[in-house]
């Protein structure tokens, strides 16, 4: 049984779709739900850092009846910290890049 001269048009026209959209890929091997991770994973060790921190701050504060001082230098504290976490998973993604690279 021959196949029809419309069968083998159509299949030719998904044929070169496929090919356009393979060169149109992005390189990176990022996606986009890959950047919303990584923006919300930095937003979470910002805030976590700062809530942990605040957390245990306000319960030294009700242990030794401290006038809110603990809370405040706790806060501070976990605040840096989230920051550095940051700055530490956003260095480990840039050294994943590089890798990638050479």
């Amino acid at each position: 049984m021959e196949i029809p001269e419309d069968i083998k048009a159509l299949n030719e026209k998904i044929e070169k779709i496929k090919k356009t959209q393979q060169q149109n890929e992005p390189t990176d091997k990022h996606s986009d739900f890959s950047h919303l991770y990584v923006g919300l994973r930095l937003g979470v060790e910002l805030a976590s850092g700062t809530i942990v921190g605040a957390a245990i701050g306000y319960l030294l504060d009700e242990v030794f009846d401290f006038k809110y001082i603990m809370l405040l230098i706790f806060t501070i504290f976990g605040g840096c910290a989230g920051m550095l976490n940051a700055y530490r998973y956003i260095k480990s993604i840039n050294m994943d890049e590089e890798k990638g690279r050479e």
